[in-house]
C-alpha cells in the first residue's frame, strides 16, 4: 500500500513539472491582441459570456457528480448482494436433486 502511494505521489509530481515545462510559465507565451472588443477577444469575456461559461460548467459538475453517485449506488447494491449470496449455507441445486433417467 505504502509502494503504490509512493509511485503515484512520484507520478503526480512528474505529470506536474511536466506541464510547467509545456506550458510555458517559465518564459510566458507572447501574444498579439488583435481587437479591444470582448465579444471578439480569446483573452476576455463579458458578463453574458462569462455567466454562460458558469452554467455550462456547474450543468457537467453536477451531471458527472450524479453519475458518479448512481454508479456507486449500483456498484454497493451489487457488492451488498454478493457478500449476502457468499454467506448463504451451500445448498445442492434442483438439478442435483433430481433422480437419474
Amino acid at each position: 500500500m505504502k509502494r503504490s502511494l509512493s509511485i503515484l505521489v512520484f507520478l503526480v509530481i512528474i505529470m506536474l513539472i511536466g506541464g510547467v515545462l509545456t506550458s510555458g510559465l517559465i518564459n510566458g507565451v507572447p501574444t498579439i491582441i488583435q481587437s479591444e472588443n470582448p465579444d471578439a477577444s480569446v483573452f476576455q469575456a463579458t458578463p453574458e459570456q462569462a455567466n454562460q461559461f458558469i452554467i455550462w460548467v456547474v450543468f457537467v459538475l453536477v451531471n458527472v457528480i450524479g453519475a458518479g453517485l448512481t454508479l456507486a449506488l449500483l456498484f454497493w447494491f451489487g457488492n451488498r448482494e454478493v457478500k449476502v449470496v457468499s454467506q448463504m449455507p451451500d445448498r445442492p441445486s434442483d438439478a442435483e436433486q433430481l433422480p437419474a433417467e
